[in-house]
């Protein structure tokens, strides 16, 4: 009897042990490894801006983006940033031909949420996203995130049309926009010198 009530102790010990060992790996955050990093432009072509309670779009015949990416290992969020007026996006048009532009303000930033050792993929998002929209008797802001996926073998960056940007303030438009609704951003920006993302 007590050496079975010892070795239950024994393992009650070593469980606990073990779940203690184990905790602080499982909170630890993830880190990256960015290469060769420095500074970056990226070209898309057509991008579009979709509004999701209307499904009324606006559509940019090209886009390009200039921003900084972090280099080495051990890295943490954000892994890139776009500077204020660094993605810049070229004829863009509305409904019934209005013609608008668009605005980059602040910085961006590009955080990695995961990444697939098989593919050489990794998801992620573009957050802290603000920009200011105008055209005939139309202005609008709008801000958010946006998830993201960077493919190392193509060096594209493809921004996924999830409605995760909100208006925040609206005027005119023609009733085409709304403070509050929601709009996806859709585009795949090819990133120049190439960059290799992963993550352990």
């Amino acid at each position: 009897m007590r050496g079975r009530l010892i070795g239950a102790l024994v393992a009650g010990a070593a469980m606990i042990a073990g779940l203690v060992m184990a905790a602080p790996a499982a909170a630890l955050p993830a880190t990256w490894t960015v290469t060769p990093g420095g500074a970056f432009t990226g070209t898309a072509g057509t991008t579009v801006l979709r509004i999701q309670e209307t499904g009324i779009q606006l559509t940019c015949r090209s886009a390009t983006a200039a921003g900084t990416a972090k280099s080495g290992s051990g890295l943490s969020n954000p892994l890139a940033t776009l500077p204020p007026g660094g993605v810049k996006f070229n004829t863009c048009s509305g409904p019934f031909g209005l013609t608008f532009t668009v605005a980059h303000v602040g910085t961006w930033n590009l955080n990695g949420v995961s990444y697939n050792a098989t593919t050489g993929v990794t998801s992620g998002n573009l957050s802290n996203i603000v920009a200011n929209i105008s055209g005939p008797s139309c202005s609008a802001s709008v801000s958010g995130s946006v998830n993201v996926t960077f493919t190392n073998s193509t060096d594209v960056l493809a921004v996924q049309p999830n409605y995760g940007l909100i208006f925040t303030s609206v005027s005119g438009c023609l009733g085409l926009i709304s403070t509050g609704q929601h709009a996806s951003f859709s585009g795949s920006f090819a990133i120049t010198p190439g960059l290799n993302v992963s993550s352990p």
